[in-house]
């Protein structure tokens, strides 16, 4: 438990508890958190509670207690006495029947049935209701409990999409895969969890010891620790010599508490907080990590006392979960987020805010960040510009914005960034100031924030440098280049611009920069740049990636196994000999999400570059079989028979995809490759259709655009053409391949100045390319 001392002139608030970016001690010795027991069993909270009443009495007050239970008078929140929701003319009712709690909702068919609730899951601000069905899966219910007092909008029922009709055929009914507990919310809402799904019978034989998030879901299991306490205590225990193994880490898996206590103090000179004792391990952030991230698992069942990413393969700030600057966009869990802030950098982590136990911050409002931060330089109108006690004078509000999840959920970007509204109008970011002032738009907040603070110059954000690469502005690669190897930003910053140089990696200088970094400190950084180097020939990867094979940590190292999959045949022996040692690593990765078809796609390219055709070919099937409506294991599938030589088979899996497509997006890259399938195939009037029907299907899909663009031109319809080879490039303006093509198109059509225009633009994005400097010079002389 955190503890506070003033000490004039210092602030200092003393730790016990403690975890950081760092991992070696003042002596430069490695301090490992984690005791490898292979004799530990889970013991269940009673154990515990036996020595840490104080603790357990914490636990019971807080959200992981609550994470999920059985559904009683005590635990269910929502009102079910004869209550019917009503959404899009869809009708749920909720009743009792003696002390069991029924809904009478549409099943996936679109029949009322009546189904009993099993689970409570959650409970502020919402409280969700699990049922059994068959195959061992349990399913959310999308009509939640919102459990906020009624004076905020709560103590009512809604649905999770309130603007939108989710019918039973939709693939996001209640009933369907993506409101599966078992596969997307089991592994974080119990202890000792074992998803134990059978691949073969498409069913769940999901187990745990303990229904919600207790002690030994952060701790490790704990019957080693339990005999150690024994003895210490002077008492009998069984396997004694067991027990005398493990007496320095006191039997414990996991040891959460700091070798050697720390405390921040403010230093009088700068007026910053500091700690006293650099930390030595990333042990906590990391043991909250493995749940409050968006992550992938790296084995079926999750094991105690390893880090992080040997454990998990967290997210980087892709465009699909995150804005340019980092700030959440989809759901995320915090650690994303967190990683990028200064305060984790500079030693902060989650027990410097939040009580471990009952998990609610250590003091309400401003006095949480006045616990470091010296309150007459922060807690004050001249730092916050806002009348002392409104809601624009809370810290959080303006450096921890919040944007609300599941409706009502409203949670914190845990950043900890200083508010940008200059940012936010020139990214198209979210803005704190607005987030409040939502009478005012981001050109008044800009103009507010220029005046407080002036117009510049500043430092680029890494926001602006991703936001232009992304974009393939030109001068951004040069840029980019910078924030990958500046160690100074944060790790998941670095990975984010590694994984956009690899889309310039045929650049020299970017090819360079990229190999850089796969030494890197940061594991997120060298997985995401060995991961770049799968476009390049196999004999580069071979060099490049091979050494990666031994890295230290194992998310590392099965993506080294993915990018060399396809060059085997040019690794040395010892290589070879790494490369199936960690294989098998891979293999475990895509087990572990074999409930979905991604899984299973995972092995389809893995022995389809080891050259094991037989097995990528029932890995595919399997993938269909899992998920029907996963279009891209379908159009791998149907592809690798076309590469086999076996048309007749792949035409009938193309079709299949078009078929088993849920949404109308699947379905347009269903057709772009049955079209591309039947061009190759000589049927081009048949492709060409397909074509057709693919781009009304994705509007906005560039390459789909480009391609029928060609495909038309190539068939004398050139005027059509043009229509969407404009399309193709509103859509990407800095691709030179679609701008090369546009002013070959127009210039063959005699639209010499259209053609220079296209010309010109790529060779704005490309001044070095001879080809293109000969074309502008030979339109420039047309004209």
């Amino acid at each position: 438990m955190l503890r506070k001392l003033f000490i004039l002139p210092f602030l200092a608030i003393f730790l016990n508890s403690c975890d950081s970016k760092k991992s070696t001690t003042e002596s430069g010795g490695h301090v490992s958190p984690y005791t490898e027991i292979p004799e530990a069993e889970f013991v269940g909270v009673k154990s515990c509670k036996t020595c840490h009443e104080q603790e357990f009495g914490e636990w019971m007050q807080s959200d992981h207690h609550k994470a999920m239970l059985p559904a009683t008078d005590e635990t269910v929140l929502g009102d079910f006495t004869d209550v019917t929701f009503e959404h899009f003319g869809r009708e749920t009712k909720f009743y009792r029947k003696g002390d069991e709690f029924w809904v009478n909702a549409e099943n996936e068919a679109g029949e009322r049935v009546d189904y009993k609730i099993d689970y409570t899951f959650g409970h502020y601000p919402l409280q969700q209701y699990l049922i059994p069905f068959p195959g061992g899966r349990y399913q959310a219910l999308q009509v939640c409990w919102d459990s906020r007092p009624k004076e905020e909008g709560g103590q009512r029922w809604y649905h999770l999409y309130p603007d939108e009709e989710i019918p039973p055929d939709d693939i996001l009914h209640w009933s369907k895969r993506h409101f599966n507990w078992n596969y997307m919310c089991a592994d974080c809402h119990s202890t000792n969890l074992k998803k134990n799904f059978d691949s073969e019978k498409n069913e769940y034989h999901t187990s745990w010891s303990e229904i919600n998030v207790s002690c030994e879901a952060c701790h490790g299991p704990g019957s080693v620790h339990v005999n150690w306490a024994k003895l210490e205590a002077g008492e009998e225990v069984p396997n004694l010599d067991e027990v005398k193994k493990y007496m320095q880490s006191k039997g414990l898996v996991v040891r959460l508490k700091e070798p050697e206590p720390g405390a921040w103090v403010v230093n009088p000179e700068t007026g910053q907080p500091e700690r006293t004792v650099a930390l030595k391990s990333d042990v906590q952030v990391d043991t909250c990590a493995r749940c409050h991230s968006h992550r992938q698992l790296m084995e079926p069942n999750y094991k105690a006392g390893a880090s992080f990413h040997d454990t998990h393969s967290p997210s980087i700030l892709t465009d699909q979960l995150y804005h340019h600057d980092g700030q959440v966009d989809e759901e995320v869990y915090v650690y994303g987020s967190f990683v990028q802030s200064k305060m984790y950098h500079a030693g902060v982590r989650c027990t410097d805010c939040h009580h471990p136990h009952t998990m609610k911050t250590l003091a309400q409002g401003n006095a949480l960040c006045v616990r470091c931060h010296v309150p007459q330089k922060y807690d004050t109108p001249a730092h916050h510009f806002h009348q002392v006690g409104s809601t624009g004078a809370q810290c959080v509000e303006c450096h921890m914005p919040t944007k609300n999840y599941m409706v009502v959920d409203a949670r914190r970007d845990h950043s900890l960034r200083i508010p940008r509204p200059d940012l936010a109008k020139k990214l198209g970011t979210p803005d704190a100031c607005t987030n409040c002032h939502q009478d005012k738009d981001v050109d008044w907040a800009t103009e507010a924030f220029f005046e407080r603070w002036g117009r510049g110059p500043r430092n680029s954000h890494y926001g602006e440098i991703i936001a232009e690469a992304r974009q393939g502005n030109p001068g951004s690669l040069d840029r980019l280049i910078a924030l990958a190897g500046d160690l100074d930003r944060p790790g998941i910053v670095r990975a984010t611009a590694v994984e956009q140089l690899g889309f310039a990696a045929g650049d020299p200088d970017a090819f360079k920069a990229l190999t850089e970094r796969l030494s890197d400190e940061d594991p997120n950084v060298r997985k995401t740049a060995v991961a770049a180097l799968l476009p390049f020939p196999t004999s580069q990867r071979a060099i490049w990636a091979a050494p990666l094979l031994k890295d230290p940590v194992r998310s590392v190292r099965t993506e080294a196994v993915r990018v060399l999959a396809a060059a085997k045949n040019d690794l040395t022996e010892s290589q070879k000999a790494d490369f199936d040692k960690a294989a098998e690593e891979y293999i475990s990765r895509q087990q572990a999400v074999s409930d979905r078809a991604a899984g299973h796609m995972g092995l389809g390219l893995f022995y389809t570059d080891t050259g094991e055709m037989e097995k990528a070919l029932d890995a595919y099937r399997d993938a269909a079989r899992i998920e029907p409506e996963f279009v891209p294991a379908r159009i791998n599938l149907a592809e690798l028979l076309f590469q086999l030589n076996r048309p007749k088979e792949a035409e009938k899996e193309f079709r299949a995809a078009v078929e088993a497509a849920a949404i109308p997006e699947n379905e347009g890259q269903a057709r772009d490759a049955l079209a591309r399938f039947l061009i190759r195939m000589k049927r081009h009037e048949e492709g060409i259709a397909e074509l057709a029907k693919a781009t009304k299907l994705m509007p906005n899909h560039a390459q789909t655009q480009y391609f029928y663009a060609v495909a038309l031109n190539s068939t004398g319809k050139t005027e059509q053409a043009l229509t969407y080879l404009e399309r193709a490039t509103e859509l990407d303006p800095n691709n030179p391949e679609y701008l090369m093509g546009a002013a070959a198109i127009c210039r063959d059509a005699g639209k010499a100045a259209q053609a220079l225009s296209y010309a010109q633009r790529a060779l704005d994005l490309q001044p070095g390319n001879q080809q293109l400097q000969q074309l502008v010079r030979s339109l420039g002389g047309r004209l």
